[in-house]
């Protein structure tokens, strides 16, 4: 009786530990400062714009393939900073625009200035927020009132 009760006990305990586990590493978090704090990785850049169309500038900072494998640092206050595979690194100020499915991810690069003297920004639709992966869409003006879009996947 004893050892039926012993595993009923253990294997409710692991049920309630792996439905908490499996809840947060879902899909559908809230696009939060606090649910993108951390260490991210781009491990993933989709394009959808026309082959004959090449995009030389993202950021203002150099093709958005130097961004593949960059690594981004963001802090739940606001302070981050990003660094590229060869190196070069950007100290930026982020935060959360919008909520719900309007959520975007908005940056500043500080230069060494402050943030509320800084004026130029960047903002990213947010996507398919979980614990450990994000996605962030940029839209790209092509010229004749149509938009390409590039894709940033970030995973911890």
């Amino acid at each position: 009786m004893k050892k039926i009760i012993s595993f009923l006990f253990f294997a409710t305990i692991t049920f309630i530990l792996v439905s908490c586990t499996s809840s947060k590493n879902g899909t559908n978090l809230s696009a939060t400062a606090g649910n993108l704090d951390g260490h991210w990785t781009i491990s993933n850049i989709s394009v959808d714009i026309p082959s004959d169309f090449k995009v030389t500038d993202v950021f203002d900072e150099g093709p958005y393939q130097d961004f593949q494998g960059s690594v981004w640092d963001l802090i739940k206050n606001g302070k981050g900073v990003f660094t590229l595979t060869n190196g070069t690194k950007e100290d930026i100020y982020w935060s959360i625009n919008g909520k719900g499915d309007n959520a975007q991810f908005q940056f500043k690069k500080l230069k060494g200035m402050k943030p509320k003297n800084v004026e130029d920004g960047y903002r990213l639709q947010l996507q398919n927020i979980t614990a450990n992966s994000f996605s962030a869409k940029s839209s790209i003006d092509l010229g004749d009132d149509k938009t390409g879009y590039i894709t940033y996947t970030f995973t911890k």
